[in-house]
């Protein structure tokens, strides 16, 4: 099973990092060496026009018109005015505006590395809220061609590979490879910025970093390693404890590892079964027999963990509580033949 879903960076980190990407939030590239100026009287008044307006779509459609206008074809304010249609479209939502209109951007003759690495940037945002995965998997490759060490990018794009992997194992195994890597990197990129951040922008530190470790939770659950991916989900829920989509994969993980325990139970009770038809010593036997017992533990503990974690995601109620209330609701009649007591499972939970 993947991740429907993957963390976005919440607005106010956006800001505490400084990098390009949600709506009303986009910075534009620093300003440039030689400052521009107006050619004429009515490319400075349609220039400003563009920049005093307040309303997004008023603004990007002034913006437009400004480079649609033939007189204003080598003016120095068309970079700045594509920085400004890119944000105006991102604030009024118009995701597919705001992809187009950082294409435009891009290829302009005279962009430099700021102008893309901020087209390219907002484009891969404007993707992710458009659940275009593709998209957002191209544009933020183009911004990490720009800047490797982009965290904004690392973030988004260690968390969206992991939601559509290739189908074949050698491809597969290259893409989650690449996700962990990114989420290293930004994980150590955030870590000196945490240790820096005061006590009003700590807070937003802690949540990043909790999203990071799900996001290598998740990366581990697609190996599969049922081990590292409870590690890293449970750091990730220290961080963010209303995390529902932790919570379930942690159930996943769990219900894992009790199906492989009962798996290797049934080999043990075989072979403590056939030692005893075959008259085996009786240590023989006895370490078969704890072997079995433990096995048999194994399951119910692993199995009692996966019915708490899938009763945390159903009580949150988040994006996931549906399937884990499904999830939940089987397990808990597996163990009890029965949902009597569900109910009163669930309101614990939330509690």
């Amino acid at each position: 099973m993947r991740r429907t879903g993957y963390p976005r960076v919440s607005l106010l980190l956006i800001l505490i990092l400084g990098v390009s990407a949600l709506p009303g939030f986009s910075q534009a590239p620093a300003a440039q060496a030689k400052a521009p100026a107006a050619k004429t009287q009515a490319e400075y008044d349609a220039y400003k026009a563009v920049y005093d307006e307040k309303d997004p779509k008023k603004k990007a459609e002034l913006g437009e018109k400004f480079l649609a206008n033939p007189a204003f074809k080598e003016s120095d304010f068309i970079p700045n005015t594509h920085t400004i249609i890119i944000t105006s479209y991102a604030n009024d939502k118009n995701w597919a505006k705001v992809m187009e209109a950082a294409d435009r951007a891009a290829v302009l003759p005279n962009a430099d590395n700021r102008l893309k690495g901020f087209a390219y940037g907002n484009a891969m945002i404007a993707a992710q809220n458009a659940n275009n995965v593709d998209k957002v998997l191209s544009y933020g490759d183009k911004v990490l061609v720009i800047d490797p060490n982009d965290l904004n990018t690392l973030i988004t794009l260690s968390a969206a590979i992991p939601a559509k992997l290739p189908a074949d194992d050698a491809g597969k195994k290259t893409a989650l490879d690449k996700a962990a890597d990114y989420a290293g990197k930004a994980l150590a990129g955030i870590a000196p910025l945490m240790a820096k951040a005061s006590a009003q922008e700590k807070p937003q530190f802690v949540q990043i970093d909790g999203q990071l470790h799900a996001t290598l939770g998740l990366i581990a659950y697609s190996r599969p390693d049922y081990q590292k991916s409870i590690q890293e989900y449970d750091t990730a829920i220290k961080s963010t404890p209303k995390d529902d989509v932790a919570h379930f994969y942690l159930a996943l993980d769990y219900q894992a590892l009790a199906a492989q325990a009962s798996k290797d139970y049934q080999a043990a009770l075989k072979a403590e079964n056939e030692a005893k038809a075959a008259k085996a010593e009786q240590p023989t036997i006895d370490e078969l027999a704890a072997k079995r017992g433990g096995l048999e533990d194994d399951i119910k503990k692993y199995r009692d963990k996966a019915l708490d974690e899938f009763g945390f995601a159903t009580a949150i109620g988040g994006p996931v509580a549906i399937q884990a209330k499904d999830a939940l609701t089987k397990l808990w009649t597996s163990k009890n033949d029965n949902t009597d007591g569900l109910d009163a499972f669930i309101a614990q939970k939330k509690q």
